[in-house]
């Protein structure tokens, strides 16, 4: 009876500390200055994260994670950046333009693996392959890196201590210097495979109509790049 009557009264006290949560929420904000927020650009990033854990039975093989660096998520990267270290419109601009500039050249991600699990020597039991239209590219680069703190920011938790990652390059031309991403491409996808298991990351490229919007046009950031260059120059 008396342990009923104990275990009613910590129900009832659970059930009132649970109704001041957010007044002690309030409480240690008002007490422990968090300074202010910014705008990380995450949700511009997010949309282009896959993410996929395969697994021996029960125990796991290995945990990937991939993010496109379309122009989108280097439109983010740049702001961020730009926004950190507080840069002129004018710079922002031309590193912008950099950026979008690379994209024209490679087919390029972040790419984040299970500590150890070793990609782009010899003894490397997975490989990446590039898929779009239906043919398949070997990567031009493949190597383990310093991810930018930006970076860090878009990955967000997935980014941790037990995680390594790489940056993947996939050159934008064939053999025939013909663009292998064209106007009709609708998806593209990176296959991580091993002799015995794999998985395929999907990235649709068809864009809304309000992203096209949004997303400034590369000739655009150009002519107003070298705008900018031709009235430092005229200034000097």
């Amino acid at each position: 009876m008396k342990r009923e009557v104990g275990f009613r009264v910590i129900t009832i006290l659970m059930v009132l500390s649970l109704s001041s949560c957010n007044k002690i929420v309030d409480w240690g904000k008002s007490n422990f200055y968090q300074g202010h927020e910014y705008d990380t650009y995450v949700c511009m990033a997010k949309p282009f994260i896959r993410s996929v854990t395969i697994y021996d039975q029960l125990s796991t093989r290995a945990h990937f994670d991939a993010l496109l660096l379309s122009d989108e998520v280097r439109t983010a990267y740049a702001d961020l950046h730009s926004a950190r270290f507080a840069k002129s419109l004018e710079h922002k601009a031309i590193f912008l333009r950099r950026q979008l500039e690379e994209n024209d050249h490679y087919i390029s991600f972040y790419f984040l693996t299970i500590y150890g699990l070793k990609l782009g020597t010899p003894e490397s039991h997975w490989t990446l392959i590039l898929e779009v239209d239906g043919k398949q590219y070997q990567p031009v680069e493949l190597k383990l890196i310093d991810l930018p703190y930006e970076y860090q920011i878009f990955f967000g938790e997935l980014y941790n201590r037990f995680k390594e990652p790489y940056h993947v390059r996939f050159d934008a031309r064939d053999l025939q210097d013909h663009q292998i991403i064209t106007s009709d491409t609708q998806e593209i996808k990176l296959h991580v495979r091993s002799a015995q298991a794999g998985s395929v990351f999907a990235w649709q490229l068809k864009q809304s109509k309000l992203d096209q919007e949004v997303l400034p046009h590369k000739d655009m950031i150009t002519r107003k790049s070298k705008r900018i260059t031709r009235g430092r120059r005229y200034k000097s």
